[in-house]
């Protein structure tokens, strides 16, 4: 099944959703999710960003499964050609300092850095990979939501790694990638579905001032972490059901957030927020 029809057929947990309720905002999740409320202003350009780059480096994976290679120059203009038509089907799209042009000229740069440090030798085993797995703690309790989730590639050069990749603007710590949540979920779906995999790896693509940089980062995780994540998902579950949602003022999405007038309603008629989402 693809990602969407895993998300259509039965409620779930995924790792975004889990990340966006516990580590980032959970009333900017339950507007989202939970109440539907409506988006206010333009949509952040790192999510449509992303949304190009994933892009490419998908048509270049599928290109190496299938024992073909892309050129760097096609690349770059499948990565411009998608940004600028995702751009279009967005709508108002917020770049920040940068108008369209530059932001398509920087994501070229970093198809470039990208493509300079894919490894010839390793083998790609699969894109896109999706999975549907239960969510199991440590006491065997088997939680009414499974986890579904969509690994970016699956590849193997003496070890196996399931591979995501990102482009940021600043390198990750040890511990983003010790506590990542994304690895954890990732492994243990494609462990459950796939087959054996040894780690997770980010390939992550830095936006710095001076030229791009590539970095990548290692994770790995036991069955008892992945019983942590259940146990993550039951607390979840209960803060949903009881509607315990509050603001995350300190969080770092918080400038970004596209709820800024529900969120600075919410205390004082929460009631009005969540009739005028529910029509």
């Amino acid at each position: 099944m693809t990602l969407m029809e895993l998300k259509e057929q039965r409620p779930h947990w995924s790792y975004s959703s889990l990340n966006s309720l516990l580590s980032v905002c959970s009333l900017a999740w339950a507007f989202e999710r939970h109440w539907k409320v409506q988006a206010e202003g333009p949509l952040p350009g790192a999510l449509t960003f992303g949304s190009a780059f994933h892009r490419a480096l998908e048509y270049q994976a599928t290109a190496r499964m299938d024992g073909q290679q892309v050129k760097e120059g096609d690349l770059q203009d499948l990565f411009d050609t998608v940004l600028r038509r995702q751009v279009e089907e967005d709508g108002e799209v917020d770049f920040g300092d940068q108008d369209l042009d530059a932001t398509a000229g920087q994501g070229r740069d970093l198809i470039a850095c990208y493509m300079a440090n894919v490894d010839p030798e390793e083998r790609v085993l699969a894109v896109n990979h999706t999975f549907c797995v239960p969510l199991v703690k440590a006491d065997g309790t088997v939680l009414d939501k499974p986890l579904i989730g969509e690994a970016d590639c699956i590849v193997q050069n003496g070890k196996r790694a399931v591979v995501d990749w990102k482009s940021a603007g600043q390198r990750y710590s040890d511990q983003k990638v010790r506590t990542s949540m994304q690895a954890t979920a990732m492994l243990m779906g494609v462990n459950r579905t796939f087959g054996p995999v040894d780690e997770f790896r980010f390939d992550l693509v830095v936006k710095l001032k001076r030229a791009p940089a590539f970095e990548q980062y290692h994770a790995v995780r036991s069955e008892d972490d992945y019983t942590r994540l259940a146990a993550m998902a039951a607390v979840a579950d209960r803060i949903v059901e009881a509607e315990a949602f509050h603001p995350n003022e300190a969080g770092f999405a918080c400038a970004g957030c596209r709820y800024k007038a529900a969120c600075k309603a919410w205390h004082r008629d929460r009631d009005r927020v969540v009739s005028v989402a529910a029509q």
